[in-house]
């Protein structure tokens, strides 16, 4: 076969995905030029095989034949796919364009961009930045879209906005992705002014009906704490896909447990791991262990039981719904921990009452090699708190700072100050909120106050309530502490002062709500709520139930009486 006819029958098979018939005809040629190697790469790179395309690169490379741009394109493509390995870093690849001298060509910059942008920060901002600088007048939107993305991944969400806004100022023309690129910076920094005016640019340039554009609205929205809006674009979208639903139920599971299970079970697509992982994690915000059972059920039947981030949710599940043994079983299970799989565990046995559990499972955690963080001391000094292992709890603040150079926090240092004045410590405590680095919060201080009122401290009760009506003066259950402080102490004028103060301030305590679960439907109400239809049903109930509950106990008294 003729080589050009060989290396068109290769971008042919390759196109239509047949990598593995392209391989063998590029195999059996017996001579090949750059034309034909740049095609099999090319065709292992857009079809996503990023390691096969850098290895023929590598062979390409030891059989003598220089690359052109258009190789080193599609190998700059494969590098940030993320396989970039064995000299094939985007700064190796950039010595190779320079020394071919292709390193000025568009095709070979943008992608120089692009892979320098897939990289950590550091050499990838400096570099990239140089390449796009150096461009001039013949940027591209393409080279524009890179920059932006890249600064979003390296953390300077701010930097990619402005540069986005430079671009819509030099008239380059916009598409979808950059769009939803910028959308993701501000996502990233809750920036939901910048977020709106991205929103409004989408619908005069008609990008609201791209489904990828749309998804990024609804978790800039999201992340931005508006439920409401990004609710109402995805009840707007025709036609949802998986990423849509899994960005709603993903924050619905952070903060309405309830509605992040309505929305699944009227999603009309089969779930991944990312889906159950969320789902998993509202079960555990509404410790319900049948539900959380049922999840674990659909991942195992789909092969996902030993994906990390599930793992760590069922963990995390099981013991905020009370059953550490299954938690732990879990925990055990798994043939590979990070620090999230040691520390859910850790607070799991210590919400659970298991203080000296999780402190061996701390200990198990060091001699593996994992360095603790503020979130697994803190997790750790609850359970000692839990536990009444005070001694221990100090002993691990002290830990914090001498053995694993970490600086407490504010909730570290409310935690300890609980720790302490719980176990009427109350003077270290008080002397502890002095000696933080920080201003305390309303958290420290009520710590304190709570104690006080357990141990009827009339004294520093009263300073903490101070110190907590000056950070917050329409706080009630801060009066209402103060007021059952003086009630212990007999302080009976101050009670009464305290509780006008009370009135005056005209708050009033939010009603708690509680939530049932019927066939398979889901009702949430509150004490004394009329607004459901069958309440009048089941007050007739509750009268028959009565009624037939008063005449079996004067039934039974009656029995008794003849018997006696």
């Amino acid at each position: 076969m003729a080589q050009k006819h060989a290396t068109t029958l290769i971008k042919s098979l390759c196109a239509g995905g047949a990598l593995r018939h392209a391989r063998a005809v590029f195999d059996e040629m017996p001579d090949r030029d750059v034309v034909a190697w740049t095609a099999m790469l090319s065709g292992y790179a857009s079809n996503g095989c990023h390691s096969y395309a850098l290895d023929l690169f590598r062979r390409m490379l030891a059989a003598g034949v220089g690359p052109n741009e258009f190789t080193l394109s599609s190998v700059l493509t494969a590098c940030r796919g993320g396989a970039a390995d064995g000299g094939c870093e985007p700064s190796s690849l950039h010595a190779v364009a320079v020394r071919r001298g292709v390193d000025h060509m568009p095709y070979v910059v943008n992608a120089l961009i692009e892979a320098y942008a897939s990289c950590e920060e550091g050499v990838g901002v400096e570099e990239s930045r140089k390449l796009f600088d150096a461009l001039g007048s013949g940027r591209t939107a393409a080279s524009w879209t890179s920059m932006v993305a890249g600064y979003s991944r390296w953390g300077q969400e701010q930097t990619g906005l402005q540069l986005f806004q430079t671009m819509i100022q030099d008239g380059i023309e916009l598409s979808p992705f950059t769009c939803s690129i910028a959308l993701h910076a501000c996502a990233s920094i809750a920036n939901l002014c910048v977020g709106q005016q991205l929103h409004v640019l989408c619908l005069r340039k008609a990008f609201n009906a791209n489904l990828t554009v749309a998804n990024s609205l609804i978790d800039m929205y999201c992340s931005c704490a508006n439920l409401l809006d990004a609710r109402r674009l995805f009840d707007e979208i025709p036609e949802r896909n998986l990423v849509t639903w899994n960005t709603m139920i993903a924050w619905y599971s952070q903060c309405n447990h309830l509605m992040a299970l309505q929305l699944l079970r009227e999603m009309n697509l089969q779930p991944n791991c990312f889906t159950l992982t969320s789902i998993t994690s509202a079960c555990a915000g509404l410790a319900s262990l049948r539900f959380g059972q049922q999840v674990h059920g659909a991942a195992l039947r789909r092969n996902y039981g030993k994906d990390l981030q599930m793992c760590n949710a069922l963990v995390d599940m099981y013991s905020k719904c009370g059953s550490i043994a299954n938690a732990k079983k879990m925990f055990n299970m798994m043939d590979y921990k990070d620090k999230l799989s040691w520390t859910s565990m850790i607070t799991g046995y210590g919400m659970n009452g298991y203080a000296n559990e999780s402190i061996q499972l701390f200990t198990s955690m060091i001699h593996a090699g994992v360095h603790p963080d503020h979130v697994v001391f803190l997790g750790l000094i609850c359970a000692c708190n839990h536990g009444g292992l005070v001694d221990e709890g100090w002993n691990f603040f002290r830990s914090m700072t001498s053995e694993y150079n970490l600086q407490p926090n504010k909730e570290i240092y409310g935690c300890v100050t609980n720790l302490l004045a719980r176990a009427g410590r109350l003077r270290e405590a008080f002397d502890l909120i002095h000696r933080m680095p920080f201003a305390p919060d309303e958290t420290v201080w009520g710590a304190l106050l709570g104690a006080c009122k357990m141990h009827k401290n009339v004294e520093l009760g009263r300073l903490a309530a101070r110190k907590i009506i000056e950070i917050n003066p329409d706080r009630a259950k801060t009066y209402v502490l103060l007021a059952n402080i003086y009630a212990a102490g007999n302080k009976w004028g101050e009670y009464a002062d305290t509780r006008r103060l009370l009135r005056g301030i005209g708050s009033r305590k939010e009603a708690g709500t509680s939530w049932i679960d019927v066939t398979d439907k889901i009702y949430s109400f509150t004490t004394a709520d009329s607004s459901s239809p069958q309440v009048s049903l089941a007050d007739e109930v509750l009268q028959i139930l009565a009624r037939h509950m008063h005449e079996a106990l004067a039934d039974s008294s009656h029995k008794v009486f003849r018997v006696a």
